[in-house]
């Protein structure tokens, strides 16, 4: 699927799986189609890179994470802009929404995650620890929030006391992306020493370490039903699906390009996409079954 003209940052599915959002460094996110591959909104009053984008819980909304500091709210129908979340101090690279659609988490380049109350739109929590870059988060549906950093750790935070629970250490280099199963129980996250790590929630400790890559990974998403997790592979210019009782690659999604996003929609579909600054680069997104 073709219209972006800079890195793809991001890939969401809604939660029916009919639609899906991509961000980009082209200083738009897309809403397409899935059925018919085709674009239906350009989303573009940002006038600055933008890193990340999700869908609410109910589909009627979509947050994007941004250079200029920003996390903005999309209504899907009518595409255009209800709110801006203003109180961070560097750019905002993801974004995540609570499982009741109540709470907006969000990660920054000033060092902490915030959240953000979705009937005020007002910043209810800054969450402080992290002593680098915050580039991910994600929420589980018991109100864990999970938060990755250029300190190299993953911290784990609970949404109703707003304290650090846990903070997770196996990582050797800068964290980038993270994602729970659909249950809770596990957690993944990226990281640029070139491993996907597989978390226990409940004991908080690593059980995998995922090897195959060649190069950092970036975004990661489970299937639905967990049985398998696929991360993008960025110099490798593949997104890597992992089974998750063996812990063997199983297959290998090749880009002509780095990869920077992939996601699992609820009927097992993945997308991909990326890019890089290098010419006559293609920045289109795939479907894959």
């Amino acid at each position: 699927m073709k219209g972006h003209r800079d890195i793809v940052t991001e890939c969401s599915f809604s939660k029916d799986g009919r639609l899906l959002v991509t961000s980009s460094e082209d200083k738009t996110m897309r809403l397409w189609d899935v059925d018919s591959h085709r674009c239906i909104a350009t989303l573009k009053s940002q006038m600055w890179s933008v890193n990340g984008c999700k869908f609410s819980p109910d589909d009627t909304l979509v947050a994007s994470a941004s250079d200029n500091k920003t996390v903005r709210l999309w209504d899907v129908k009518s595409h255009r802009c209800i709110a801006t979340l203003n109180g961070h101090t560097g750019a905002v690279f993801s974004c995540a929404f609570s499982a009741d659609g109540a709470v907006l988490a969000s990660a920054s380049r000033d060092h902490t995650a915030r959240l953000w109350n979705m009937k005020t739109f007002m910043n209810v929590a800054t969450l402080r620890g992290h002593t680098e870059t915050v580039f991910g988060c994600d929420v589980s549906r018991d109100g864990i929030l999970a938060s990755t950093s250029g300190d190299t750790t993953v911290r784990l935070w609970d949404m109703n006391t707003q304290q650090c629970t846990a903070v997770l250490r196996e990582h050797i280099n800068w964290c980038h992306r993270c994602c729970f199963t659909a249950d809770g129980t596990l957690l993944a996250s990226t990281s640029a020493d070139w491993t996907v790590r597989l978390w226990d929630m409940r004991t908080r400790y690593s059980i995998a370490k995922l090897r195959g890559s060649c190069d950092q990974t970036y975004q990661c998403s489970f299937s639905s039903d967990r049985s398998v997790i696929a991360a993008a592979c960025v110099g490798e210019n593949v997104a890597r699906v992992w089974d998750m009782k063996t812990l063997r690659c199983v297959t290998t999604l090749q880009h002509d390009d780095h990869v920077w996003s992939c996601a699992f929609a609820s009927n097992g579909m993945i997308a991909t996409a990326g890019g890089s600054d290098f010419p006559m680069t293609d920045y289109s997104v795939y479907l894959w079954e």
